[in-house]
């Protein structure tokens, strides 16, 4: 009876001790599914994974740098825009103008126009990305929405401005001949429901 009891009391640890680690793994799980956003942001901003566009030095700078060496440039480009939401996100999401023909060492602004087609309250959140990828090291936003939440009433409409720059050494760069068209993507995703 003895033995029957230490094998009771030992299986008891042992399925205590699994609840403990499972529970732990659980808690890890949600803890990872919350940071991974800003995570991947930073991971993608450090790299310029998926075309986002990499700091280094900043846009002020730029600049200040390239109007005090009197830098000049001809090739015109062609930025276009997409807007995109995600599945379930009931939200109209365009660019106010198409396309906008800027040199590099030139800012642009553009305008992206959001509004929410549901009855309820929803709060958004933008990313983005430059195509092609190897240009979004040349792109730089000076003010812009992405990455900050926006929350909007049922029916409202809002219009968000997105200014940027076009760094004059993309003209210079071999790596950028022949590419004369930039693409500005952003995609707006769901971050909740306020029904207050």
């Amino acid at each position: 009876m003895y033995a029957t009891n230490a094998a009771t009391t030992a299986t008891e640890k042992k399925s205590k001790k699994m609840l403990l680690y499972l529970t732990g793994l659980v808690f890890a799980m949600v803890g990872c599914s919350y940071a991974a956003v800003p995570l991947y942001r930073r991971f993608c901003q450090a790299t310029g994974y998926g075309g986002t566009v990499q700091r280094r030095e900043s846009v002020e700078e730029k600049i200040a740098r390239h109007a005090t060496d009197g830098t000049v440039t001809s090739r015109e480009i062609v930025v276009q825009f997409n807007a995109d939401v995600a599945d379930g996100m009931q939200w109209k999401f365009v660019p106010t103008q198409r396309e906008v023909r800027v040199k590099p060492g030139e800012s642009a602004l553009a305008f992206y126009t959001a509004e929410n087609k549901s009855s309820a309250p929803i709060t958004g959140v933008s990313t983005y990305n430059v195509t092609p990828m190897k240009a979004a090291v040349y792109f730089n936003k000076i003010q812009c929405f992405c990455f900050e939440e926006q929350r909007l009433l049922p029916g409202e409409q809002i219009d968000m401005p997105v200014f940027f720059y076009i760094d004059p050494e993309f003209e210079t760069d071999p790596r950028m001949d022949g590419i004369n068209n930039l693409i500005l993507s952003y995609t707006f995703f769901k971050v909740s429901d306020d029904n207050k």
